[in-house]
């Protein structure tokens, strides 16, 4: 599951043209965390006209007060993130009626194992991670992964936030990622770290994302497609796409290879995300493509025809994998 996340101080015309920019995705996460009055709930139910329209599912982030003072927002079928003010006996007896998430950030096995014999209907609950704007306050990846596992143990789907390269939500305007290791890095590498290394499927993106972001990670999400963003030298127009071996290892993403005869012979040092073309020196092996994985050294069997840009994507790269180049400027 994808989603994104719109914010009810935002203007009326921005978030309907957010919605529809990102009307493909299955879930949209907004919260009342504001002076809640009638002028916020109303722009709050516009908000889910629309994505009613769109056959996409809310998230909102509520805490015990909100729901005190406007108790007919439990009558919509939504998802409730609850916040601060809610008792166990409360979430329980929510769960019997409402989908609710709790704080995957804070929640314990005894949390868990409490709410299980209050009768807590698993069913409707999932566990969603906190973003942090606060910088060095997110989440280590060693506790995301202890996390993870306890909430597993319960059959609960784990959501989490990466953040956006465009539209940076103030006050501090320091992006809002779950995981702080993430908080200057690029938002598709982010979301792919997330899914193949943390194996967190749903996730939401919590500011607005650059015209490529956005496309790399619709490509990877509908298609499995990973997209690389590269130099290439001008003789390889024709180099688009490659598919990944199966047997990848840590050295070299290999191609599943056409047989082409390559008469130069380059003696460049190799270094990581160095993009190669092996020559007439590797006899049968000419032709193939491959992408360095860590510094190899010098080598007169491979030729340098290109360089990809963010190094970090290659560690998350797996065997089957199609890659798509995108070419950038030097």
């Amino acid at each position: 599951m994808f989603g994104f996340s719109l914010y009810l101080d935002q203007d009326k015309e921005y978030i309907l043209k957010k919605i529809y920019d990102f009307k493909d995705c299955d879930i949209l996460f907004t919260s009342l965390h504001y002076p809640s009055d009638d002028s916020i709930m109303a722009k709050f139910y516009r908000l889910l006209e629309e994505t009613h329209k769109l056959n996409m599912e809310i998230c909102v982030d509520v805490n015990n007060r909100i729901v005190d003072k406007f108790p007919n927002l439990l009558d919509n079928d939504i998802v409730f993130r609850l916040d601060y003010g809610f008792s166990y006996d409360r979430i329980a007896r929510l769960s019997k009626y409402n989908r609710v998430a709790i704080n995957a950030s804070t929640v314990t096995y005894e949390d868990l194992e409490y709410l299980k014999n209050l009768g807590c209907d698993f069913s409707k609950i999932s566990a969603w991670y906190n973003y942090y704007p606060l910088p060095y306050t997110g989440m280590s990846g060693n506790d995301v992964i202890r996390k993870n596992k306890i909430i597993s143990q319960f059959g609960l789907k784990i959501f989490a936030f990466f953040q956006g390269d465009k539209d940076l939500r103030g006050p501090l305007y320091k992006t809002l990622p779950s995981l702080e290791e993430d908080r200057k890095e690029d938002p598709f590498y982010s979301y792919l770290k997330l899914k193949r290394f943390y194996g967190i499927d749903n996730l939401l993106v919590s500011e607005g994302l650059t015209h490529n972001s956005k496309k790399f990670i619709e490509n990877y999400e509908n298609k499995k497609i990973i997209n690389l963003e590269v130099i290439l030298d001008k003789d390889f127009k024709e180099l688009k796409e490659i598919k990944v071996r199966k047997d990848i290892n840590e050295y070299l993403i290999r191609n599943e290879r056409d047989y082409k005869f390559i008469g130069k012979i380059d003696n460049s040092y190799i270094k990581k995300g160095d993009i190669l073309i092996l020559n007439k020196n590797s006899n049968r092996y000419s032709g193939e493509i491959e992408i360095a994985r860590k510094n190899l050294g010098f080598d007169t069997t491979r030729n340098i025809i290109g360089k990809v840009k963010n190094l970090n994507i290659l560690n998350l790269i797996e065997g089957g994998d199609r890659i798509v180049f995108n070419r950038i400027s030097k």
